[in-house]
């Protein structure tokens, strides 16, 4: 959605939006932690059990958008602040917090509660700068991006997306 808005929208909408994408992955790496720190008390089994359906939602997920790429960019025009509703599509959207509740369960370290918080911060300081970066990049790579361009582009977002759920599973599921 990111790539998309500033594409679409250029690069002050993509920086607005990017800052939005951040904070709701602030809102969801605090409250995927919590929930992982939680789980973490159940018995191993469902433990595991838990973690490798999160991650296989990942892949459905990923799967949906590369196969319907349209999946990833319904709704992009109807953007007016950028801002606001990316933090709101970030931190309300139920699989980007089971993508981070996947990440952060397959982490060797999921256990250990100050471990994780020190990871979850690592992760939000690396949001905050990437996506900026990402969103600039859109938006100077957008008059060279031809329709066929951001239907690959978001393909590859899906296939990477999938490919992180199989990554974050197979420990378990070996």
């Amino acid at each position: 959605t990111l790539v998309q808005v500033g594409i679409r929208s250029g690069r002050r909408s993509a920086l607005h939006g990017a800052l939005g994408v951040a904070g709701g992955d602030t809102v969801l790496g605090v409250t995927a932690a919590g929930l992982v720190g939680l789980g973490s008390a159940l018995p191993h089994w469902v433990f595991g059990a838990c973690q490798v359906v999160a991650a296989l939602i990942l892949v459905a997920l990923g799967a949906a958008v590369a196969r319907r790429p349209a999946l990833g960019t319904a709704g992009v025009d109807r953007i007016h602040r950028p801002g606001r509703a990316l933090v709101l599509i970030t931190s309300l959207t139920p699989t980007a917090l089971g993508a981070w509740i996947a990440l952060l369960a397959a982490m060797p370290f999921a256990q250990n509660v100050s471990e994780l918080g020190l990871f979850v911060v690592g992760v939000i300081v690396a949001s905050a700068l990437w996506h900026p970066v990402l969103g600039a990049l859109a938006a100077t790579a957008a008059p060279r991006l031809t329709s066929r361009a951001q239907t690959r582009l978001t393909r590859a977002g899906g296939i990477t997306m999938a490919g992180l759920g199989l990554s974050l599973a197979a420990p378990w599921m070996l």
